[in-house]
């Protein structure tokens, strides 16, 4: 690829079309955070994908069903069966009973769960300053403003935005 051509690719996705490609940015930053946790957690002793995080320490506050697992993570309801796979291998998630409806079969931490939930949790606290340090760095916290941009698109959706503009 010639100087020309990589300028301009550069150009497109770096500067003047850059707010466009959001998406991509973010995904990468996600994905480069998640590659580079994965040697720190397993120098913490944790042996689950960092990607599960969320939903151990979710069943660690209760037992809870792959619906309601899905609502509160955002994500649909195969991530959260593909998730639950990969922690029932490691002896991590186990599928419970409830006592007042047997239909209902909800996920649990085993005890090898919630002590997994522990050093996640030492982890995440560490994690949490490590992000800090980031943001002071960069003179913005990522995660209010992410939290921000969440909700005004709640407030008017993209498609609205994009029709109104």
């Amino acid at each position: 690829m010639t100087d020309v051509e990589e300028s301009g690719l550069n150009g497109l996705i770096h500067g003047e079309m850059a707010p466009g490609f959001i998406g991509l940015l973010l995904g990468r930053i996600v994905d480069r955070l998640v590659e580079e946790g994965v040697q720190p957690a397993r120098e913490a002793g944790i042996a689950a994908p960092p990607r599960t995080f969320s939903m151990i320490m979710l069943l660690a506050r209760a037992s809870q069903t792959v619906t309601e697992l899905a609502q509160r993570l955002g994500v649909t309801h195969a991530a959260i069966i593909k998730t639950e796979r990969t922690l029932e291998k490691l002896g991590l998630v186990e599928r419970g009973q409830d006592d007042g409806d047997a239909r209902r079969k909800p996920l649990c931490l085993t005890a090898q769960g919630r002590a997994e939930a522990a050093r996640i949790a030492d982890f995440m606290a560490r994690v949490n300053r490590v992000y800090a340090e980031l943001f002071d760095e960069i003179g913005v916290d990522l995660f209010a403003a992410a939290r921000a941009f969440d909700a005004a698109l709640d407030r008017e959706g993209f498609a609205e935005r994009y029709r109104r503009i």
